[in-house]
């Protein structure tokens, strides 16, 4: 940042201790990190936007297509927990489990795609399909 002389001039120690004030963490960085667009992609959100406000004031039907996935075995990410169980032993004492585990993300995968609009979905337009293994294989 010193090198941009609309700002202020910041030791390196100074910008720290500033960052920490702020509630700043320096640490390793994830897969979500910042999201820099490309002009050729603000060009085409604002192009999209248009023709869609244009469709609707033409009353015409705006149709939505996305695709998801489920992985076999996948739990809710919240459940009510019994609090009396103390353990593995114990729940199976009483004849109980002490829940279901989250999986893995291994094993099969449906993929499902559907198109749906104001209405409602489009029948016959789901598409529900078991994955192969590999990423390439679903392209084809």
């Amino acid at each position: 940042i010193n090198a941009d002389d609309d700002l202020p001039y910041f030791s390196r120690t100074s910008l720290y201790r500033l960052l920490k004030s702020m509630e700043f963490d320096y640490v390793k960085q994830g897969r979500n990190s910042a999201f820099i667009e490309k002009m050729e992609i603000i060009v085409w959100r604002r192009e999209y936007l248009r023709q869609i406000r244009r469709y609707r004031e033409q009353s015409r039907p705006i149709y939505y297509l996305d695709e998801t996935w489920v992985n076999a075995g996948d739990v809710p990410y919240k459940v009510w927990c019994d609090k009396s169980i103390k353990s593995a032993r114990d729940a199976t004492s009483k004849g109980l489990t002490t829940g279901a585990v989250k999986p893995s993300g291994k094993g099969k995968r449906l993929i499902v795609c559907h198109i749906g609009s104001e209405d409602g979905f489009v029948p016959d337009s789901l598409l529900c399909f078991e994955s192969k293994k590999k990423h390439s294989r679903l392209s084809r």
